[in-house]
């Protein structure tokens, strides 16, 4: 794998992110999500776009890019946080990884586990573990994180436009 991760470098990069993060959920949720939802997922411009490039740089996330050199293109992202934002299944001590995806094309090259591997490594010293949750019907996720250390500690559950789907826990020690 050539592909190199770092931390987010302008909102050019951010959106290149969210086009990979559309396409990888049109290819992971379909059979999980409606074809409707899947479908209305757009990539955020202007305004919209700005204001989540502001948040994906804070100081208490790390928003990591996967790039591949040749081309300069955007193949993943991940998405690590800790402090107040994190959702209710992270413990006081936790870090919550909001987000691995990887475009469809490039999935099984080891680009997932280069992304979640950095982000293991800026997180603060006092970060005991990392903590995600996936759709419970996400085979393919689960299977992932499992393969990385990764251990089912709860179940919780997503909202999608007002419908509740079962989500799994995960949680690893850093």
């Amino acid at each position: 794998m050539d592909t190199l991760v770092r931390p987010v470098a302008s909102a050019t990069e951010f959106r290149a992110a969210m086009a990979v993060n559309r396409a990888a959920w049109r290819d992971a949720y379909a059979g999980i999500l409606p074809a409707e939802r899947l479908d209305a997922m757009t990539v955020p411009s202007g305004r919209e776009l700005q204001a989540r490039y502001e948040r994906a740089v804070d100081d208490e996330r790390a928003f990591l890019v996967a790039v591949d050199p040749a081309p300069g293109a955007v193949v993943g992202f991940a998405d690590a946080l800790w402090g107040a934002d994190r959702k209710a299944f992270c413990e006081r001590d936790d870090a919550e990884l909001r987000a691995v995806y990887v475009d469809p094309e490039r999935q099984g090259e080891g680009v997932g586990s280069a992304l979640v591997a950095d982000a293991v490594e800026r997180l603060p010293a006092d970060v005991d573990r990392l903590a995600l949750e996936t759709f419970e019907a996400n085979d393919d996720a689960r299977a992932f994180y499992e393969a990385r250390g990764f251990e089912r500690v709860g179940s919780s559950a997503f909202e999608v436009d007002g419908e509740s789907y079962p989500t799994a826990v995960y949680a690893r020690p850093v």
